[in-house]
């Protein structure tokens, strides 16, 4: 009896795998068009926000924490917007900002590895702010979103 009881405890919990692993996720669900737009704002806010936070660092080691807090809640962002799917005829602007979205955290998370090494104390010596291509990717992405109809603000300079 306990031998069938755990058989079918273990039969019982592949199936439940199995049936979770078809649900939702890897952007590949389609959502409304309201729907879509709120993932999309709520994804350039959090990462807005993430990269707004940076600036307000009062110490070195304070600036390097907040980058790599950004980069997680960018990629956290962008694995969300990527998990809730787009809306129809929207698939190729998803992907491309989710993918812009995980190469910032990528570029904020080795760029506050590099100021945290002794021969990257000069990188902020003169500099008047940071930049990085895949932010500029992301705005492209969405600024094509917004012409498109999607009510979206650009992410802001820092």
């Amino acid at each position: 009896m306990i031998r069938t009881s755990r058989r079918l405890l273990v039969v019982l919990v592949a199936v439940a795998a199995v049936a979770a692993s078809g649900c939702g996720g890897g952007g590949s669900s389609t959502q409304s068009l309201a729907d879509y737009a709120k993932s999309v704002v709520t994804a350039r806010d959090r990462a807005d926000f993430a990269l707004g936070r940076i600036t307000k660092a009062k110490s070195k080691e304070e600036f390097i924490n907040r980058m790599d807090e950004a980069s997680a809640a960018i990629d956290d962002a962008a694995s969300d917007l990527d998990d809730a799917g787009s809306a129809e005829g929207f698939e190729d602007e998803t992907a491309k900002l989710v993918a812009a979205l995980h190469q910032l955290s990528v570029d904020l998370d080795a760029t506050a590895h590099d100021l945290g090494q002794p021969e990257g104390e000069g990188l902020l010596t003169g500099a008047r702010g940071l930049n990085f291509e895949s932010w500029d990717e992301a705005n492209l992405v969405l600024a094509s979103l917004i012409g498109q109809g999607i009510k979206v603000e650009l992410i802001g300079r820092h």
